[in-house]
């Protein structure tokens, strides 16, 4: 069976995300790959979950209108300009890209996530009072390194892809 992405717009408001993430973790689902996007009043979520099935009936059975793709797995070396090539490809074909998302795997049973949050001097001392943030966790990968191709910090572990 290919791997498929759900993909579903949320209210673009505090608890929109944790409503959708308490649903899933209800199901004991595990989420492989995440991305939220707003713009004005809605937010747009994609998300490639571990039982899709399960997924769609917990999030339709709640309200929410999810619709599903195939996505098509492509290996990439991780240096500038590898996802270009596969680009080229596509385009010399009249072939449009709707959707795109880096799987990231795991290392140690740990996976680091970006969040973007409208507070984050609130949301940095929330978190680390509750014990989610930990002192150096966001020295493993900056920025420079995603710039640079180099997260020699983080073995094992694909954080980005250079386009």
């Amino acid at each position: 069976m290919p791997v498929q992405e759900m993909s579903l717009v949320l209210a673009n408001r505090p608890g929109s995300l944790r409503n959708v993430a308490h649903l899933l973790a209800e199901g004991r689902i595990n989420v492989a790959a995440l991305s939220v996007a707003t713009h004005s009043n809605r937010s747009f979520c994609r998300l490639v979950v571990s039982d899709t099935e399960n997924a769609l009936w917990r999030l339709r059975k709640a309200g929410y209108k999810v619709d599903v793709a195939d996505l098509l797995i492509v290996h990439l070396e991780d240096k500038s300009g590898a996802l270009l090539r596969v680009l080229d490809v596509l385009a010399a074909k009249k072939l449009n890209v709707l959707a795109a998302c880096i799987l990231v795997t795991r290392a140690h049973q740990r996976v680091l996530a970006g969040l973007a949050v409208s507070n984050p001097a609130r949301a940095r001392s929330l978190l680390s009072e509750s014990g989610f943030l930990e002192a150096g966790a966001e020295e493993l990968i900056t920025n420079a390194d995603l710039v640079a191709g180099t997260p020699s910090e983080v073995p094992g572990v694909s954080v980005g892809m250079l386009l």
